[in-house]
């Protein structure tokens, strides 16, 4: 910025003269303020919202939760997890057992328990010769040559008495 300068000396003697400081620009002090927002929180009820305009739609939704219950408890039971209480791998008599490709069982006569158990153990170990050294494969067809009395037995016996 320019400004004269004008020295005591060049002023008329008749004028008192000082010499004023130049205004001092100065800025206003500005405060910001601001609020957090403000969030207003309605309550809201757990009450089902249905978009039929019909009352009836409540007690089908109802009957539609009773008929899922008693299709799951259904599920359930065939599982058999309440009745029988046991695990898959606890019911297989030979884990992992591996089925030969394109395998054929070959028909046998049901053993009954009422004639020679050692004559059936030989007919179903010849019948299944072309799978003699499978023993898993074996054992697990073993229960498709029994009926009866003898097939009850054979399904109570427990893995380690096979």
């Amino acid at each position: 910025m320019f400004r004269p300068y004008v020295s005591k000396a060049q002023l008329p003697a008749a004028q008192n003269a000082s010499l004023v400081s130049p205004p001092v620009p100065t800025t206003p002090h500005a405060t910001v303020a601001y609020s957090a927002p403000v969030v207003h929180a309605i309550s809201q009820e757990n009450r089902l919202i249905f978009h039929l305009g019909s009352v009836g739609a409540y007690d089908r939704v109802h009957d539609l939760q009773e008929k899922y219950d008693e299709m799951y408890h259904e599920m359930q039971a065939l599982r058999g997890k309440e009745i029988l209480k046991k695990d898959v791998h606890d019911l297989c008599l030979v884990l992992n057992v591996q089925i030969p490709h394109k395998f054929k069982l070959p028909d046998f006569e049901k053993y009954k328990g009422t004639s020679c158990p050692k004559d059936h153990l030989t007919m179903y170990v010849r019948k299944m010769s072309t799978h003699a050294n499978d023993h898993q494969v074996l054992i697990h067809y073993f229960q498709d040559s029994l009926t009866g009395v003898a097939l009850k037995w054979y399904m109570n016996l427990d893995r380690a008495e096979i």
